[in-house]
């Protein structure tokens, strides 16, 4: 049972990332929570985690290793390709993600090493343009059946949306940064007890960007370092569902002051979540948690971030073929004006459909508020998506993607801007 908890953890980040590309929640955190809530004990399958033998990927065996190769590309296009509330522009765009992934194949123990790139390509503004990769390796050791410790160690090249709240404003180039992780975790499971300690160290690099008005912004003021411990301690009350309690602690180190005139935003965080997880077998699963959180920053120019913490997952089955799932979750994030920090509230739904074996549907809907800490005025975005994804073979995917995003603001220039975006990808992915 243990083993199933702990590989959970490790690959949790990266099916993360995926469900983020995929339109099914907003997120602008990019830190990973340090202790994910685990909630599936196996009584339910989900539209998306349901195999497809006959038509999902087998890899190529090398060794004792299963090397998954993946290549996807599509044909995008954009209804405001700068992002910006006034003068926008539409543009076209090509997209390609080569994605290269080996597993080991061991009874005892895991270790799982993946590279990929994500390239954007603007048909007119070509400034747009994006060159992301990651690299990363994730590994469990088991120590007996009920011990296990987790390690993971990655690196990758993103970038920033400007619907974030955390971004520019009125900028030419998208803002990409560098991001380092080094993750440990230990989950243990004592008959009904479950205790889980995790750690980890974070860099960001954020690198300069040019304006509207072809100025270079230097973006040194926003580089960190993030470290992070956390425990759990879950209590199983039957089969079906537990209680538990979560306590973590984040000192950020930022390496320079905002701007001239701003302070570093350093700060110390501490955050405590108690609540519920649940399987019940035939109708749902998820887990609810819900805290308080304080954020103090080192410079007296900033006012303390403190207040309620959510973290909130619900997966509802109404028939085998569907998937319902709401998600809310309320934490605090670092700014970029004036603001040390806001608090992110973001309340998210999708569905996904299995109208043929092998076409599955989706439609999701998210909404997120921004609370600036020390300023007046909020952030709110809207965004809706639907797509379809049609399981042509084992070597073939094809996938389409519909997404409308709008973000208002109560002051701009202080809660960030005002704007909106459609954007379309279709395209196929080629696996083995």
């Amino acid at each position: 049972m243990i083993k199933r908890y702990a590989a959970a953890c490790v690959g949790l980040s990266s099916l993360w990332t995926g469900v983020a590309e995929a339109q099914i929640y907003i997120s602008n955190d990019p830190i990973d929570a340090v202790v994910p809530l685990i909630y599936n004990r196996g009584r339910n399958e989900s539209v998306l985690d349901r195999p497809r033998p006959e038509v999902n990927a087998v890899g190529v065996p090398l060794g004792s290793f299963t090397v998954l190769p993946q290549f996807t590309s599509q044909l995008g296009y954009t209804s405001n390709v700068l992002q910006t509330a006034d003068n926008q522009k539409s543009d076209a765009f090509v997209r390609f993600q080569p994605r290269l992934l080996a597993k080991s194949n061991w009874s005892l123990h895991s270790l799982q090493l993946e590279g990929a790139g994500d390239f954007v390509r603007y048909a007119d503004q070509t400034a747009r343009n994006e060159n992301g990769w990651s690299v990363s390796g994730r590994g469990r050791y088991d120590v007996n059946g009920d011990i296990a410790i987790s390690g993971q160690l990655d690196t990758a090249r993103r970038y920033e949306t400007q619907f974030s709240g955390a971004s520019l404003v009125n900028v030419l180039t998208i803002t990409p940064y560098q991001r380092s992780q080094a993750k440990l975790l230990g989950d243990a499971r004592f008959g009904r007890i479950r205790a889980v300690l995790s750690g980890d160290y974070t860099d960001y690099n954020f690198k300069s960007v040019r304006t509207l008005d072809n100025v270079e912004v230097s973006q040194d003021g926003r580089d960190r370092k993030v470290a992070r411990g956390a425990g759990q301690f879950e209590y199983g009350l039957s089969p079906d569902a537990g209680v538990f309690v979560q306590l973590g602690y984040t000192d950020t180190s930022y390496r320079l002051p905002l701007t001239f005139d701003q302070p570093s935003r350093s700060s110390h965080e501490v955050r405590a979540l108690a609540g519920v997880t649940f399987d019940l077998t035939a109708l749902m699963r998820g887990s609810f948690g819900a805290g308080y959180i304080t954020r103090n920053f080192d410079s007296a120019a900033y006012k303390t971030a403190k207040g309620l913490t959510i973290d909130a997952r619900l997966e509802y089955f109404p028939t085998p073929l569907t998937t319902a799932t709401l998600a809310v979750n309320r934490t605090v994030q670092d700014a970029t004006l004036a603001s040390g920090g806001f608090f992110n509230t973001t309340t998210a739904f999708r569905l996904d459909h299995e109208l043929l074996r092998t076409l599955l549907l989706n439609y999701a809907v998210s909404y997120e508020v921004d609370t600036y800490i020390g300023i007046p005025g909020k952030a709110k975005i809207g965004q809706v998506s639907g797509g379809a994804r049609y399981l042509m073979n084992r070597l073939l995917t094809g996938n389409l993607d519909l997404t409308y995003a709008n973000r208002k603001s109560d002051f701009v220039g202080v809660n960030g801007p005002r704007l909106s975006e459609f954007r379309a990808l279709v395209g196929v992915a080629i696996h083995r």
